[in-house]
């Protein structure tokens, strides 16, 4: 008997050995958050995280210059102050001189500096590189085509607490950039001297923020638990976040009426059941869920058959069959209630809609591919290994191949990882994928579709809308409101009209279940999607 729990007890130790990626840590003392989430985390490296989730925990454990309060306003983080020049060229933040590093070190302007010089590289490719020329940081775009050098961008630490970034035109958006992970600082040492491991587990990890990564079990979940060298942390209330993946909807539903989970995100046909208890929040997000043609392809190079996509597909049931989380049918790619125009009004109230359902007009633009292309057309359809996404291809599948008769249709399930690199190599033909706002401006999204650009799934090329975007962000539109937000709205009608880019289907609504226990999640349309500080969980 002896013998048996000696080898039990080595057993234990070498199973908390070897599971999981990366050192274990003991949960500390006090109340987690325990969150369902139907995906992995792709990634922690700010410069490589291009979606949601990755940029939510990143923001959980890095603060940047500015962060945002519960109602979207943006409020210092780790800059006390700043001042703008008359021209809105130069900015001057002053910094707080009591943050610091999990390791230990402080947090200085040169942390910023390394960041975005980092970001911009050419070595680095990151998929978000654009984003300096978005927001008019001085060479940017110089400086990712590798035409200067990083040390001429207009970020300049001239202390330890005072960083000075001159821009190349005024950008009304700029402050608010400052509240988005990619602009977020990194230890230069310690980023360095972990060089491809970095962001890879948690010793590979430093934090600033409200928490740092514990454990990360890829494929399984992770956990943050509270930083105790945060600048703020007597105002962070619980021990940390416990996120588990759960790409089953309905078996996270069950964990979380075990008691298991505090937050799960409800399937649609769960939504019925739990809407009239109190448990049951519904959240208005700014992602827009499409269908991404590769017009680099045969089949989706010929505009035709875009178009006949557009109105094949019922969207209406999607929304109302397979989501029933708040969702609207989207017929545009600039989300509603995105921004306001000079006028006071919504984009969407001055723009127009494109794509609407329509059977006959679809099978006019099918007939006219297939005298081009042929009777009988396969493609194969790429999406997210998620049960509502897999829901969602299975009834596109079912509507194209019964509105638009000759097509056959199969499905390739993926990783969400998976899915963003096949697509960012332009390997595959069409999927679903979605976009969420950065900052609060239509730019954010029409600047995906720039020819040449990073994150241009669809490989769009058109010289016209170019110029469009290129004049309302960088060029001769920059400071005139109206007439860049003119020039926006044709961008969309060319880019959804006259082109069909891609297929819009839906601006997404979410459904949750959430522990009444729980208050204090911001959840936030435009940047970040959910911020954790504030958090609090009732004995």
């Amino acid at each position: 008997m002896k013998k048996v729990i000696v080898f039990l007890m080595m057993m234990v130790m070498i199973v908390a050995t070897f599971s999981g990626c990366g050192k274990k840590e003991e949960a500390v003392e006090g109340k987690y958050l325990r969150i369902a989430q139907e995906v992995d985390l792709p990634s922690m490296d700010q410069h490589v995280a291009t979606d949601g989730l990755s940029f939510e925990v990143i923001a959980a454990t890095i603060e940047g210059l500015y962060s945002v309060d519960k109602d979207g306003t943006f409020i210092p983080a780790i800059a006390k102050s700043y001042e703008v020049s008359e021209d809105q060229l130069t900015y001057t933040f002053t910094l707080r001189d009591d943050v610091k590093w999990s390791n230990g070190d402080a947090v200085t302007a040169a942390d910023f500096v390394f960041s975005w010089r980092r970001l911009l590289s050419p070595e680095q490719a990151s998929e978000y590189n654009f984003i300096g020329g978005v927001a008019g940081i001085l060479n940017a775009d110089k400086v990712v085509a590798g035409e200067v050098p990083g040390e001429e961008l207009g970020v300049v630490a001239q202390d330890d607490t005072t960083l000075v970034v001159t821009l190349d035109r005024p950008v009304p958006y700029f402050l608010s950039l400052t509240a988005f992970s990619t602009f977020f600082p990194l230890n230069e040492k310690f980023v360095t001297e972990k060089g491809a491991d970095y962001a890879s587990s948690p010793e590979n990890l430093l934090a600033n923020g409200p928490y740092k990564m514990a454990t990360w079990d890829k494929g399984y979940g992770f956990r943050l638990d509270k930083n105790p060298d945060y600048y703020d942390a007597t105002n962070v209330t619980i021990a940390g976040l416990d996120y588990r993946v759960m790409k089953d909807n309905q078996t996270a539903t069950l964990e979380y009426d075990s008691g298991n989970q505090d937050v799960v995100k409800l399937a649609a046909e769960l939504v019925d059941k739990y809407k009239d208890n109190e448990e049951y929040t519904q959240i208005e997000s700014g992602y827009l869920w499409y269908i991404t043609p590769n017009n680099q392809t045969e089949v989706f190079s010929n505009v035709n058959v875009r178009k006949a996509f557009q109105h094949a597909i019922n969207k209406q049931q999607i929304v109302d069959k397979i989501l029933n989380d708040g969702s609207n049918v989207a017929n545009f790619i600039i989300p509603i209630g995105l921004a306001t125009g000079p006028d006071g009004k919504d984009f969407r109230e001055s723009a127009g809609t494109y794509s609407e359902y329509d059977v006959a007009l679809a099978q006019e633009y099918w007939t006219a591919a297939k005298a081009e292309l042929g009777d009988t057309i396969e493609i194969e359809f790429l999406f997210d290994d998620d049960g509502t996404v897999k829901k969602t291809a299975e009834f596109i599948q079912a509507e194209l191949e019964t509105n638009l008769p000759g097509i056959k249709v199969s499905l390739k399930a993926q990783p969400k990882k998976n899915r963003l690199d096949l697509m960012t190599a332009g390997d595959y033909e069409v999927g679903i994928t979605r976009w969420g706002p950065d900052y609060a401006d239509p730019l954010t999204y029409l600047e995906l579709y720039l020819t040449g650009a990073t994150l241009n799934y669809p490989n769009y090329e058109n010289a016209a809308y170019d110029v469009l975007v290129d004049d309302s962000g960088k060029g001769k539109l920059a400071g005139d409101a109206q007439g860049r937000w003119d020039a926006m709205i044709e961008a969309e009608r060319i880019f959804l009209e006259d082109d069909a880019g891609i297929t819009p289907l839906f601006q997404s609504g979410y459904a949750f279940l959430i522990n009444p226990k729980v208050t204090g999640i911001e959840s936030h349309a435009v940047g970040v999607p959910f911020i954790y500080k504030n958090v609090k969980i009732a004995d």
